[in-house]
């Protein structure tokens, strides 16, 4: 490929993502945890099953032993509900917010001369739990003695 075809390509994919903020097509990544508290059946089934929806059943989801995996193909950008994909990201953020947070990476690449916007989307478990309220607020170390 020529310098010029390359420099044409990279001015094209800055235009597009930098200017225009439009990709020609969009993928995703979602992992589900499981456990006591959520199943691999009922909000998670429904999230699963709406995922598929938004990417045409472009989808591959994959059972691991702490959750499922969603991972889509890329889907064209004239097909793909953003607002429709933002609203279930918020709904997978309530099923689990007693527990988890919710942690998305936007990426954008180019595949095969598309430009593509992957979105990696993680629940993600406090490091440490929630303090429980004390019954008697805490004082400051004192100041050792010299």
């Amino acid at each position: 490929m020529s310098l010029r075809a390359r420099l044409w390509r990279l001015l094209r994919t800055r235009w597009k993502r930098d200017v225009r903020g439009q990709p020609d097509r969009y993928q995703v990544y979602v992992s589900f945890p499981t456990d006591e508290r959520h199943s691999r059946t009922g909000p998670v089934a429904e999230h699963v099953t709406e995922l598929e929806h938004l990417f045409e059943g472009w989808i591959d989801v994959y059972a691991r032993s702490s959750g499922l995996a969603v991972v889509s193909d890329p889907v064209s950008a004239d097909r793909f509900d953003l607002p429709r994909f933002r609203d279930l990201m918020g709904r997978i953020e309530a099923t689990y917010a007693s527990t988890h947070s919710l942690t998305s990476l936007e990426k954008w690449r180019t595949v095969d001369g598309a430009l593509v916007k992957s979105f990696v989307v993680v629940p993600v478990k406090p490091l440490f739990p929630p303090a429980e309220t004390d019954s008697e607020p805490r004082q400051p170390a004192p100041a050792p003695a010299e």
